[in-house]
């Protein structure tokens, strides 16, 4: 008799165990829970093995209205264990009560059993054998509905909780082996199969407090699963979790409301165009297009284990629609932006008379030649030129014409400049060349052909009865090594323009140091 002591005692000590560690190690309030718990199955397993200890009808009767703290007491504390490890404590301080009336009926019930018989109606002891003849009462079996309820209710918030996430596999399987395994070792004793003398519950307390020890000291009741299923439930991005072989083992809302619940099923294949992205390289990232015209930003990277063994994947979705469309119409007025900047630098650098560079772009252009030309020792000159008596064409055909007689003008000279050069409008009829990388020789040969084109081009009034023609006298300078600004160079520029102008107009003058020549005509 005493042999079958055993599997009780041995279920007792790991009990206890596993009561003391939780304790210790489980944070609260679940660890407190947890301890209750496997106190519970300590008693119940402690009972089992006390009563056979001594054959005899009173003592084992006591003992099993004593083992009943213990029996109605361990599906509401697997309950409570469960509640509370998956973040539902407020839930449990205001119903605990409801949940403790069952348990407290069944102790009650079993302590009076005498005087009612709703617990046990036939309770005898088997001659020459360790178990006990037992016929069960209406109570009893409302009782054992409810805690099978209680139990798997428990075990699938747990599960619910862990996910199906590669990381915590392990104990999701000892959170669903434990409770089914002491489920299937008690159902069949209690509807009557008699496949072992003694009731072979705590054997399967043995089993169970093993596999909760193991999950437990895998960090089982620990934050970290917790707290990554309340992340991945809370979190504004969508999340797919998918094993080696590509098949979905666990998702959040947010994906499931991003893709469908038909595109994210447990157990199936990625849909077609996610599938896709798993080609690319650890932390690869796109944005796809959805059917509906959402655009999602997809990431993917690896799940690993603490030994590097990769053993799924993680794919992130976010929805990006509202973003990309901000971009785009930001990139768009970028460009538009861009645009019209361009526009007010050509504007505010260009003469809107003549389209020709203004003063400031020519004086902007100036000091960096200048610069340029000090820094490497490259020559650098300028022509000033001015429209002969264009006040008599002003007065006598009008400002209209005028403007045109310097339209046309600008027109003719960008035709006979180079690239490099800079023609540009200096004030009312005043006018500037900028030669860079020309000498004062070849700045008189540029002058002496705009001289000439300028002169022959032949203009006409409104009425097209009147036609003439308008000379100009121009002013060559270079930039000499005396200068020390600028300003030096374009001043001998204009002296040599009005001696061109005091010198019967209509020619070329250059200045070279303190002397001014007319040369042509």
């Amino acid at each position: 008799m005493l042999l079958w002591a055993v599997p009780s005692l041995l279920g007792t000590c790991i009990s206890l165990y596993m009561s003391v560690y939780a304790l210790r190690r489980i944070p609260v309030p679940t660890g407190a829970y947890v301890s209750a718990f496997a106190a519970a199955m300590a008693w119940w397993c402690a009972m089992q093995w006390m009563s056979m200890l001594w054959h005899n009808l009173d003592y084992r009767y006591l003992m099993a209205q004593l083992q009943y703290f213990g029996v109605a007491t361990v599906p509401v504390l697997w309950l409570s264990v469960a509640l509370s490890y998956s973040g539902h404590n407020a839930f449990l301080s205001r119903w605990s009560p409801l949940l403790w009336v069952v348990p407290i009926i069944t102790m009650a019930m079993a302590m009076t059993n005498e005087f009612h018989g709703l617990l046990w109606q036939r309770f005898e002891l088997i001659p020459g054998a360790p178990g006990l003849l037992i016929e069960y009462g209406p109570w009893f079996r409302a009782y054992v509905a409810w805690s099978y309820m209680a139990v798997l209710a428990g075990t699938v918030l747990i599960c619910l909780r862990i996910g199906l996430a590669p990381l915590y596999r392990a104990q999701l399987l000892a959170a669903i082996m434990a409770p089914l395994v002491v489920l299937a070792i008690n159902l069949p004793f209690i509807m009557g199969y008699r496949y072992l003398p003694i009731d072979p519950t705590p054997i399967g307390f043995v089993a169970a407090a093993a596999l909760m020890l193991l999950a437990t000291r895998r960090r089982l009741f620990s934050a970290v699963p917790v707290a990554r299923r309340l992340t991945m439930d809370n979190i504004s991005d969508g999340v797919i979790v998918i094993d080696n072989a590509d098949n979905i083992v666990d998702s959040n809302p947010v994906a499931r409301d991003m893709l469908g619940d038909k595109c994210v099923h447990i157990g199936k294949a990625l849909p077609g165009f996610l599938a896709g992205k798993l080609k690319w390289a650890k932390g690869g990232q796109s944005d796809i297009t959805l059917a509906d015209g959402r655009c999602l930003n997809v990431r993917i990277s690896d799940v690993t284990t603490q030994s590097h063994a990769k053993t799924g994947r993680v794919i992130l979705l976010r929805d990006v629609t509202q973003e990309r469309d901000a971009q785009r119409k930001l990139m768009a007025a970028e460009e538009e932006m861009r645009a019209l900047n361009e526009q007010l630098r050509m504007i505010a650098n260009t003469d809107d008379l003549t389209q020709l560079a203004n003063r400031r772009r020519l004086y902007n252009v100036l000091n960096h030649e200048w610069e340029r030309s000090e820094r490497y020792q490259r020559p650098l000159s300028i022509v000033l030129f001015d429209f002969d008596r264009f006040k008599e064409i002003n007065d006598s055909y009008g400002h209209q014409l005028g403007d045109e007689v310097l339209r046309q003008a600008s027109r003719k000279l960008n035709l006979v400049t180079r690239p490099a050069d800079l023609p540009a409008r200096h004030g009312g009829e005043e006018f500037a060349l900028l030669l860079p990388e020309t000498t004062l020789a070849q700045a008189v040969d540029v002058a002496s052909k705009v001289h000439k084109a300028l002169s022959e081009i032949v203009y006409t009034d409104a009425t097209g009865n009147h036609s003439f023609s308008v000379t100009v006298s121009l002013g060559v300078a270079s930039k000499e090594a005396y200068d020390a600004f600028p300003d030096a160079m374009v001043a001998r520029a204009d002296r040599a323009m009005y001696l061109s102008k005091n010198t019967g107009r209509n020619g070329v003058s250059v200045a070279s140091g303190d002397s001014l020549e007319r040369i042509r005509p």
